[in-house]
């Protein structure tokens, strides 16, 4: 998890270009649809190495994501061999596994551990050290008492939500239940990680058991941004989300895991709302970048999951159902079809009675004014969406055809004011030339009038795409028309880190408009 983007996480990440380049043209062989060679092997796999690269670099505190960096290496190392493969092995090795573990922290002093649903394990002496603090006198540690109660927490919400409890893992850790491990990793500048040392089966499923990792106090030192308390709360629901996500689909898409786990957080814990510093890299600040892009965006992704939340409300043990249908959909374990995120969402959105690409469109012209379309865009100051382009229209004016150029699950909004004086009894007759609804083109049209709240209609097109309409302009203090990319298509297992590691079908759409002025 990357609770917070400290200064010395961007520039590694961005010292580190190349090596995110390499990333994303060898992507995790993750699915039984896509070729994995004779028997699934691929001895000495390049791919595979740049995985262990990458996770061995997360570990040291290097800026990328540590969860996504072990959950790749993970899926990758049947293609690591010899001393690749035995490092590897170590670094995917729970803390307490002795010589196993890179840091030898099992060797270091006798890890203690306690129970509920959930098992945590600290040490008492050395740089891993809990605080010592116990002012019940129990002989457990405050921290530790208070991590496990809030983990306890954590589970017993997701379970009571209707969410699979994270697959057991045997006897490893000691019994079936879940391991939660506390480690100094605050001083890489880690909050904390959740990764599976389960091995996967070439081919699928991909439901694996997991393992997580907190820090083992939190200290403001280290942590210099929020409380000890609030920072252990969001990262402990954060990163068992991933936990709980492994039990469907380790090899899920990127952007869903990341997506879904920071609403998650922001679900359970609310107040702390460490969740908001993604929005600058999110739809409502970046609305032409896809929401499935990867890297820091898919954090900001969670804002998608909280628009489609409010909207459908049906809850269950205190969570909105929404999410927790998606990732039934995507669950690894039910045989076909084994759907992507883009078509999981897609699926459940079909259930509600509505579609991809006309929900997409109502997202993106919420993101345009989420103060008042979002229950806490206001009191959390969410950032408006930017527009694409404007005009100011004169008696009888015409803007002459304009375009937006729009990929997959991107969108714009073009803003149409009247001139100063033109008068109530004037118009504006909108002309759209889109791509085929097909496509996921779609519109919406809000016009603002002076003294009313704003409203909202979706444009109905032809099945080219083409439309006409009027809308108030006179008595208007303005009209906008968002224009959106709402396509879920895609030619999959093309070594993209898009959905389904594939190339969009109706990327770089040419969206027209023209506005004239008429009575």
């Amino acid at each position: 998890m990357l609770p917070r983007l400290h200064a010395r996480i961007v520039a590694a990440v961005l010292a580190l270009g190349v090596v995110v380049v390499l990333l994303s043209a060898a992507p995790v062989l993750a699915r039984a649809d896509r070729p994995a060679g004779p028997a699934g092997r691929l001895p000495g796999d390049p791919a595979a190495r740049v995985a262990l690269a990458a996770a061995r670099g997360a570990l040291a505190g290097d800026g990328r994501e540590v969860t996504l960096a072990l959950r790749d290496l993970a899926l990758r190392r049947g293609g690591l061999v010899g001393r690749e493969r035995e490092e590897a092995d170590r670094i995917l090795a729970r803390p307490t596994d002795g010589p196993l573990d890179p840091d030898g922290y099992g060797l270091l002093a006798d890890p203690q551990r306690t129970c509920t649903v959930v098992c945590l394990h600290w040490v008492e002496r050395g740089v891993d050290a809990v605080p010592t603090a116990d002012a019940d006198a129990d002989g457990l540690p405050d921290h530790v008492e208070q991590a496990l109660a809030v983990l306890t927490r954590v589970h017993r919400t997701y379970v009571r939500a209707g969410y699979r409890a994270p697959k057991a893992d045997g006897a490893l850790g000691g019994d079936r239940r879940p391991d939660v491990y506390l480690v100094d990793i605050g001083d890489q500048a880690v909050y904390g990680y959740c990764t599976t040392d389960e091995l996967l089966r070439p081919g699928g499923p991909y439901d694996a058991w997991a393992y997580c990792v907190l820090d083992d106090d939190y200290d403001p030192a280290q942590f210099p941004q929020g409380t000890p308390l609030g920072n252990l709360r969001v990262t402990a629901a954060h990163e068992y989300f991933h936990a709980v996500q492994y039990g469907y689909d380790a090899a899920e898409d990127p952007w869903l895991l990341e997506a879904t786990a920071t609403w998650a957080e922001d679900e359970l814990y609310d107040a702390v709302d460490d969740n908001l510093q993604y929005l600058r890299r999110s739809p409502l600040s970046q609305p032409a970048v896809p929401v499935d892009a990867g890297g820091f965006t898919s954090y900001g992704g969670w804002v998608l999951f909280r628009h489609l939340t409010e909207r459908f409300r049906t809850a269950r043990g205190g969570l909105p159902t929404f999410v927790r249908d998606v990732w039934r959909q995507a669950d690894s374990r039910r045989g076909a079809p084994d759907r992507w995120s883009v078509q999981a969402i897609g699926r459940v959105l079909q259930q509600r009675g509505t579609t991809l690409r006309g929900a997409f469109v109502r997202f993106a012209a919420a993101n345009r004014h989420p103060r008042a379309t979002y229950d806490e865009g206001r009191a959390n100051d969410y950032p408006q969406a930017p527009l694409a382009d404007r005009a100011v229209l004169g008696a009888g004016r015409t803007t002459g055809w304009g375009s937006v150029r729009l990929d997959h699950l991107t969108s714009g909004t073009v803003r149409l004011s009247p001139h100063a004086g033109l008068g109530g009894a004037w118009r504006v007759r909108l002309q759209l030339d889109l791509p085929p609804p097909a496509a996921g083109a779609a519109a919406v049209v809000t016009t603002k009038v002076r003294g009313r709240p704003a409203t909202t209609r979706l444009v109905r097109t032809d099945r080219r795409g083409r439309a006409a309409l009027r809308a108030p302009l006179g008595a208007a203090s303005w009209v906008e028309v968002t224009l959106a990319n709402g396509s879920g298509r895609y030619r999959c297992w093309q070594a993209t880190d898009l959905a389904c590691m594939g190339t969009p079908v109706d990327d770089g759409a040419d969206f027209r408009w023209r506005a004239t002025a008429t009575r």
